[in-house]
């Protein structure tokens, strides 16, 4: 039987938003939460008809993904998948024979191409003889790192590390680590694949949906929109509660993703239904215009922060502190190390900041007054940042 949906009242945004032991802002509270809980299990919430959100268990400090099943008249379509490992296999092996009812998988979507996303996609494709659905860009990226998986750390990996403030102490730690993280998440790709592309149109779930995507956070992200108005898969591109990393990566060392990102969330905008928005992590909500505005302003803030402690030039490490509350530690420097580029980039693209090197390190310095005012104009007019307005593909 369905869950009935939580009316959940907006919160007082002058009260309740704030916690007053430490500062920070709920971002849950001008938000409409739809439930007073979360699946588990082989436990599913339906949250619309034929729409099933079910939760998988990930072995990182982001503990679950949210993946949702949509009945079909010949079996199901999932919209991704978790990471490759035993745990998610097992809560898949329990909802195939549950609420799917040993009925096939006719159809993998996936978002894009983070291992929590995609890292089962190829062993239910192989297992249904299914058809599997996502972006080129995503597609082709998620096979180059899985091919490229390497018990050796390459030098251009490295090197971007130096260059941007890693301790050279450091060096051998990270060169025994080898580079195969990405592969050990991911079961091998299905070697085919239906393209979806912004704008394109697929049927799944008794529903038609306008894929509408998204950069900065991965290079094509699919979000899905059902042509009805009724619910958005937003996938990482929009989460309640937190925001999603933006990095800049070895492989491309002078990318510009922060600009993507920002650009691309206040395109989606355009999206006025007030649809029921499905995330990837998370509680599923109402409230996406509200979302949208609070992510864009997270990262102005931000901005101007980092562009105020630039006051001589520093190194991306040296600049945590303008962006991040805690201490950084274990894996998540990288995750910090990329986004501090990614905002640095971002200043520097716009005349905010100066890049200068220091031997092998690069540092950044502040340029002119940065007016919040002037930024989401600023950033449009970037070359290859925008993408054609969302009116050119809605109906």
């Amino acid at each position: 039987m369905a869950d009935e949906p939580l009316q959940k009242v907006e919160g007082d945004k002058t009260s309740d938003v704030t916690d007053h032991r430490t500062g920070r802002v709920d971002p849950l509270a001008s938000l409409t939460v739809l439930y007073d809980h979360v699946p588990e299990g082989e436990a599913v919430i339906e949250v619309a008809k034929g729409v099933y959100w079910a939760r998988l268990p990930l072995p990182w400090s982001l503990d679950h993904i949210n993946v949702y099943l949509f009945k079909e008249d010949n079996g199901w379509t999932v919209v991704d998948t978790g990471a490759n490992g035993s745990r998610g296999r097992d809560v898949w092996e329990k909802l195939f024979s549950s609420v799917m009812n040993g009925e096939p998988i006719v159809r993998v979507v996936a978002t894009h191409m983070h291992p929590d996303h995609i890292g089962l996609a190829g062993w239910l494709v192989e297992k249904f003889d299914s058809e599997f659905v996502i972006t080129q860009a995503e597609y082709l990226l998620s096979n180059t790192l899985w091919l490229g998986a390497s018990d050796v750390f390459p030098e251009s990996e490295l090197n971007f590390l130096l260059e941007h403030g890693l301790d050279p102490q450091f060096e051998a730690m990270v060169r025994a680590a080898g580079y195969s993280s990405y592969k050990k998440g991911v079961y091998k790709l299905p070697s085919q694949y239906r393209r979806i592309e912004d704008g394109s149109e697929i049927t799944f779930g008794g529903r038609n949906w306008k894929v509408i995507i998204g950069r900065g956070h991965s290079p094509e992200h699919a979000c899905l929109y059902s042509l009805d108005g009724e619910l958005l898969l937003s996938g990482d591109q929009i989460l309640p509660e937190i925001t999603s990393n933006v990095s800049v990566h070895a492989r491309e060392p002078q990318a510009n993703p922060l600009a993507q990102w920002i650009s691309s969330l206040n395109r989606m905008l355009g999206i006025t239904s007030n649809p029921i928005v499905l995330p990837s992590h998370g509680p599923v909500y109402r409230g996406l215009e509200e979302r949208l505005n609070a992510l864009i302003e997270g990262h102005y803030n931000k901005l101007v922060k980092l562009h105020a402690y630039l006051d001589e030039p520093k190194s991306s490490v040296e600049c945590f502190p303008a962006l991040f509350r805690r201490k950084i530690t274990g894996m998540d420097f990288f995750l910090a190390l990329g986004e501090t580029v990614a905002h640095l980039h971002l200043l520097r693209s716009l005349g905010l900041a100066e890049e200068s090197k220091d031997g092998r390190l690069v540092k950044f310095v502040r340029k002119g007054e940065l007016n919040t005012q002037e930024l989401l104009n600023a950033i449009e007019a970037l070359p290859g940042i925008n993408l054609r307005p969302l009116s050119d593909i809605m109906p």
